[in-house]
């Protein structure tokens, strides 16, 4: 296999290229054509099903209000009392907690959203088969509970400040469902979008960077226009590229081009950028691409993208290289769960961990075994990590006997509308694996950590019904995305006929779980390609394969964090302990081996103490917003005397709280079944958490009591200001 050359956040060089004209002067990213509103606020949920509450007209009076991103499994029926059940039907595969049907609602009018304007909302997930209903019309049904959906909902909303009605079912009901804890509910971000007829189609705005250098670099972009209006329009692109501190480089603008009513166009335009500031994994510089669209001369529309000026190049004689050095994936996989926050994690509890993995010398992330959501990955590219971005846990046949996986809609024709962009190559209807794989890509190619695609992991079907299956996700993939590889996390690669047969040509690269020598021989091959161990055990012995092998790419460890679920028959025990630290971040003696053993600098454990004395409380942050993406985790210790950890005290600690705070959950390291709301925690070694948000501006103090202790006591300041991410070495 020849190299591949890949390069930037992603893209073609010349798909639909047209003219184009430099000019000196760009508005850069201050003016919006298009509305985005934020639309996690005011929710009403009800769990369990709910007779007619798809209707407009429903009296959902009686139903709790909140905001999304919400998981209401994690928190159970009757918050806040023990959600965890020995018979529950997730089994403890899905962590002994509760599935079933979850209703939310939210009213909402277009006041001052103009009358001619498209209105879509879309989802980044929804655990799973969703239905969205508007004004009592469903709109479509989502079965997949880690892909991102946009519907348009234009001939169904109420123009100006009439209410609208927007009713979402959820149901997890069919079970077992998952090897680990998928959670439940509107989980992760929800947008409300208002465009001109004329404007960029979802996701398709696809930015790459063919040519980097230290001293220039060439940014390519590309963007596909729909007209949905009834006349011609004459359309052109303008692109600003603006650098990491905001400065907008000069603008492009292509040549116009009539695009009659009902169909699109592709544009394609590069950008010269001199002395780039590139992205990698110390310095990970985010530009911004800023799209504008052109009607008559006139801006209608535009779009921002994430921009990673970085070139990617594989070869199976070198293995990876990031901006002309070679790197070594130092990955771990990862589950979506954030423990005590199920899935439903706010921005801040991700940075958190990330950060701790980084501590650690992790520079991979393996997004164990399904997509992310886009918030996870803009923390990727802003904290300098590499994304192998992993589509399916499973194809067409069930793991285990979970009849409400994946492997119960991965064939099974796609229900219009699919809420996603059409499959490269599809005639007519498709299946939804393909559905799902094409908005995937398509939603994730423009992120610069992204730097490889995962077709599914340790996939059970026999190899005559994989390999066609696996052709066309490689073959979506590259159509939509030339610069990434594809790769597998393949189960027992030797055995199940990849080694020898044609698994090991129509990857690009070889990976395989926990054979690492079967991964060897597939890459010496010819013709040869590059090797990942995409999971292996924890024990350090296997990275000197990794570090003897130029072409092998690197390896993702089993795993970076403890998760919930695949626990199944070892009740009161509910979740995993394989991390190289526990679910809150406690490091493992494993972790610090494996700092060593990746160079990273070296850290260690706080001393230990043997007599508690006292509860110590400390906050990762002293300053929490009331922005639902920000949380402040509380840690109370149990220490001796002079402020050692006992690492064997499990007293059950009381927390409260005063001023403008709340606490949202209670936490720490233990496995047991063991409710997460309320104000109690056992400690765990030693440790437990209080995780707090602001409910205003001021003074929060939150105090902790284990009996026979000297309480602890600590305090926080609110504020209203929105949560913003950090960049690069974090928390």
């Amino acid at each position: 296999m020849a190299p591949l050359a890949l390069a930037c956040t992603t893209g073609t060089a010349s798909a639909g290229a047209t003219s184009v004209a430099v000019t000196s002067t760009g508005t850069g990213t201050a003016t919006r054509y298009r509305t985005v509103t934020d639309f996690d606020p005011g929710w009403l949920f009800h769990y369990g099903d709910a007779s007619g509450a798809s209707a407009a007209s429903y009296d959902d009076s009686g139903w709790r209000g909140l905001s999304v991103p919400h998981d209401w499994s994690i928190e159970g029926r009757t918050p806040s009392s023990d959600p965890f059940s020995q018979s529950a039907s997730s089994t403890g595969r899905g962590g002994y907690l509760p599935s079933g049907i979850g209703w939310y609602r939210k009213h909402f009018s277009l006041a001052g959203v103009p009358a001619d304007r498209k209105v879509y909302i879309e989802f980044d997930g929804v655990m799973a088969n969703a239905s969205v209903y508007i004004n009592g019309k469903l709109v479509g049904t989502h079965p997949n509970g880690y892909t991102s959906f946009r519907y348009d909902i234009t001939g169904t909303v109420k123009a100006g400040g009439t209410d609208n009605v927007i009713a979402v079912k959820t149901d997890t009901s069919l079970q077992p469902a998952s090897r680990y804890y998928t959670g439940a509910g509107i989980y992760r971000d929800v947008r409300l979008i208002a465009t001109d007829p004329v404007h960029i189609d979802q996701w398709a705005t696809y930015v790459t960077t063919p040519n980097v250098s230290s001293s220039a670099a060439t940014v390519h972009a590309q963007t596909t226009v729909v007209n949905n209006g009834t006349t011609a329009a004459s359309v052109s692109v303008r692109g600003v590229l603006s650098e990491p501190d905001g400065t907008a480089l000069p603008a492009v603008t292509t040549a116009a081009r009539t695009v009659p009513a009902g169909a699109s166009a592709t544009f394609g335009y590069d950008i010269p950028v001199t002395n780039p500031r590139l992205w990698d994994l110390k310095t990970p510089n985010m530009y911004e691409q800023a799209t504008y669209i052109n009607v008559g001369g006139i801006p209608v529309d535009d779009d921002l993208t994430p921009v990673g000026i970085r070139s990617l190049a594989f070869s199976p004689t070198g293995g990876m290289s990031l901006n002309g050095h070679s790197v070594k994936l130092q990955g771990v996989a990862l589950h979506q769960d954030y423990h005590a926050l199920g899935t439903a994690a706010p921005q801040r509890a991700m940075q958190r961990r990330l950060a701790q993995l980084k501590a650690l010398g992790v520079n991979a992330i393996r997004t164990a075994h399904e997509p992310p959501g886009p918030a996870f990955l803009e923390l990727t590219d802003r904290m300098g990590f590499l994304v192998l971005d992993e589509f399916f846990d499973t194809w067409t046949q069930h793991k285990y006997s979970d009849a409400g996986d994946y492997a119960t809609y991965f064939n099974r024709t796609a229900s219009s509308p699919t809420g996603t962009p059409a499959v490269p190559g599809a005639s007519g209807s498709a299946p939804w694996y393909q559905v799902d794989t094409t908005g995937i890509v398509m939603r994730d190619r423009g992120h610069p950590s992204v730097v490889m695609w995962s077709a599914g992991n340790e996939i059970r079907d026999p190899l005559s019904t994989r390999q066609p299956l696996l052709s066309r996700m490689v073959s979506i993939s590259h159509a939509l995305d030339p610069s990434r590889p594809v790769t597998q996390a393949l189960f027992r690669p030797k055995d199940s006929g990849d080694v020898t047969g044609a698994t090991r040509t129509t990857l690009d690269v070889f990976g395989g779980n926990y054979r690492p020598d079967e991964v060897v021989t597939a890459m010496g091959m010819s013709p040869k390609r590059p090797g990942l161990l995409t999971e292996m055990g924890t024990d350090t012995s296997s990275w000197t394969t990794v570090r003897n092998n130029p072409g092998l790419i690197g390896e993702f460890l089993w795993t970076g964090a403890d998760y919930l679920g695949e626990a199944d028959g070892l009740w009161p025990t509910v979740g995993s302990s394989s991390g190289l630290m526990d679910a809150v971040g406690t490091v493992r003696p494993i972790g610090y081996a494996w700092q060593s053993t990746w160079g990273a600098p070296h850290t260690s454990p706080p001393p230990t103490g043997t007599t508690a004395s006292r509860v110590v409380l400390k906050p990762d942050h002293s300053t929490v917003s009331t922005d639902t993406d920000d949380i402040s985790y509380v840690q109370a210790a149990v220490t001796d005397s002079s402020g050692r950890v006992v690492t064997g005290s499990s007293a059950p600690v009381t927390f409260s709280i005063s001023g403008p705070g709340v606490i949202v959950a209670v936490d720490s390291g233990s496995q047991t079944q063991e409710s997460y709301r309320g104000t109690v925690r056992k400690a765990y070694h030693g440790l437990a958490y209080a995780l707090v948000r602001a409910t205003g501006p001021g003074t929060i103090t939150v105090t902790a009591r284990a009996d026979g202790l000297t309480l602890g006591t600590t305090t926080l300041t609110g504020t209203t200001a929105p949560f913003v991410p950090c960049s690069g070495t974090c928390d």
